[in-house]
């Protein structure tokens, strides 16, 4: 039986989300198969022991989870004095085989966390870290698919000493409306959507806050649809199809997809004809492919007025919270929660 530790919290803004899925994944875990072992980071980034009690009382909204605490602790290297890679507590010794971290966002979907287990000779699920400090950059993103002839949407890159520099904004190619988004964070942290000129400097203000580096994309008139990819090269399914509908002059923004049940509908799977299908799926797998990634992603794409896939973001470490897309596609693509993670753990590297 395989030890796997669970890593879950983060200093990113998405640190509840990450307690979310972490308690589901958790649930969902064949025990037959795996043992599971947790550890919490705490906001201010100290890596303590959790226990799986604290997680099955927390709430499913974002915004009434608090974080639990406990004991401070340590990672010992895989063969170091030829032992297990281990949690260090005190004087307790907690090893474990393989990491699966659920870290959304910076500190944990963009490589960092993936290259200490890189350095430790430690083995974990999902991309990376090429990979993910690849797909974690929006802008690094696309130049890397447009570069593979692949479909983007189109955007514009504002870096913070640029833009202070002019003490202006950027005159855009594109009519208003356009987003303005940090170009490092998830689950549509800081992201807005502006209708003119006068707001465009708010905006990127805003945003600045939160990254160094600002994309502005224009507002696609069409679909929002997301496809969930499993595997590695040469083995990968592409799930059917999801789309996301919000509510007439609104974006699927953070408390849309966690607080607002209302807020958006979500179809799933979506209608699509057999040959939009077939094209979205393999575009998909051509950008998992182009990027590098392994084990899981998910790729979120608009559909253009002319039936056109432009390809939005990819998510290297997608929620797994009860209303994510991700597990619930592929569920669709006959994969179901449990073999989900159970897969996913073993294509770890």
């Amino acid at each position: 039986m395989k030890k796997v530790l669970f890593v879950i919290g983060g200093r990113s803004g998405e640190h509840e989300i990450s307690l979310i899925s972490g308690k589901h994944l958790l649930k969902a875990l064949d025990r037959k198969l795996f043992e599971p072992l947790l550890m919490i980071i705490q906001k201010d980034g100290v890596m303590t022991l959790g226990k799986e009690s604290d997680l099955e009382v927390l709430s499913d909204n974002p915004k009434k989870v608090k974080t639990p605490q406990g004991v401070q602790v340590s990672i010992r290297p895989y063969k170091l004095n030829g032992k297990q890679p281990a949690l260090i507590a005190g004087d307790k010794v907690y090893e474990f085989d393989l990491a699966f971290p659920i870290l959304h966002g910076p500190g944990g979907e963009d490589g960092t966390i993936q290259g200490l287990f890189e350095l430790s000779e430690i083995p974990v699920v999902g991309c990376g870290v090429r990979a993910s400090a690849i797909c974690m950059d929006k802008g690094l993103t696309k130049r890397i698919c447009m570069q593979a002839r692949l479909p983007v949407v189109p955007f514009e890159e504002i870096y913070r000493e640029d833009f202070v520099k002019r003490n202006e904004a950027k005159e855009l190619p594109w009519p208003f409306p356009v987003f303005v988004k940090p170009a490092n964070l998830g689950s549509s942290l800081g992201v807005s959507k502006v209708n003119s000129e006068t707001e465009l400097k708010s905006a990127l203000d805003s945003a600045f806050k939160l990254d160094d580096k600002v994309l502005v994309e224009p507002a696609i008139s069409g679909r929002e649809l997301e496809i969930a990819i499993l595997g590695k090269r040469g083995e990968l399914i592409a799930s059917p199809a999801g789309e996301v509908r919000c509510r007439p002059g609104e974006f699927y923004s953070y408390d849309a997809k966690y607080v607002d049940p209302d807020a958006a509908e979500i179809l799933i799977p979506t209608k699509l004809s057999d040959q939009e299908l077939k094209d979205i799926q393999q575009i998909s797998k051509n950008i998992f492919n182009a990027l590098q990634c392994h084990g899981m992603a998910r790729i979120d794409f608009f559909m253009n007025e002319n039936g056109a896939f432009l390809m939005n973001e990819v998510n290297t470490i997608p929620g797994f919270t009860p209303i994510s897309m991700y597990p619930k596609l592929m569920g669709l693509a006959g994969v179901s929660y449990k073999d989900l993670i159970t897969r996913l753990i073993e294509l770890a590297n």
